[in-house]
């Protein structure tokens, strides 16, 4: 009876384990990774301060692609990108450079669709979070994290908004794309002067696996 009793729990556990390895091999045919390279132009959305203003700044962006297909016409993709931006500031005709450095993880909802060529168009959209790394003002030379004189930092370093993305992988999984985010919400501290949100557009190309 013993015996018995071994041999049916080795063979439960035999399909418990069975199981499990079925799962994590559903889980790996259904999930991409990549990586991706972008070329950027991002600015600020200024309100309350008709003396400030910002132009579209050069930038560039690298980092992984997580892309989860829950169907053949439907999938979650996050990205991790580490960004450099830059941006042209003007507040009362003294001119200053913005430069940041930090990384933003989007997480898009998406629709995708196969073409007669092997390849495929996506769309998708959805939330995006940030954190700076670093960010100055170039020609005043002002770390806009760093405290000065007691005072809180100019800008906060967590950031978020709405991503969108949109383009098309060939059937070598070589793929182009487009991006813009636009951000909630307002990075500056002195809110009574003015309000500051980030937006960027984007052009890349990525590969995945």
């Amino acid at each position: 009876m013993k015996y018995l009793l071994f041999l049916v729990g080795v063979l439960c556990a035999g399909i418990q384990q069975s199981n499990g390895q079925s799962t994590i091999q559903k889980i790996k045919e259904k999930l991409d990774l990549g990586v991706k390279v972008e070329g950027s132009a991002s600015d600020f959305t200024i309100r309350k301060n008709p003396a400030l203003k910002s132009d579209f700044g050069a930038g560039g962006a690298l980092g992984t692609i997580i892309r989860f297909n829950v169907s053949d016409h439907f999938a979650i993709q996050e990205d991790i990108m580490f960004v450099y931006h830059t941006s042209d500031l003007e507040n009362n005709g003294v001119k200053d450079t913005f430069q940041y450095f930090g990384t933003e993880v989007p997480i898009y909802l998406m629709v995708k669709w196969k073409t007669l060529s092997g390849g495929r168009f996506f769309v998708g959209t959805g939330p995006y979070f940030g954190f700076g790394f670093s960010g100055k003002y170039k020609e005043s030379d002002i770390d806009v994290f760093k405290k000065y004189n007691g005072q809180k930092p100019e800008m906060k370093r967590l950031s978020n908004g709405l991503a969108a993305n949109i383009g098309y992988e060939l059937s070598s999984r070589l793929q182009v794309n487009a991006t813009c985010k636009y951000g909630f919400n307002v990075l500056d501290r002195d809110k009574d002067n003015y309000r500051m949100s980030a937006q960027s557009i984007s052009l890349g190309l990525g590969y995945t696996f």
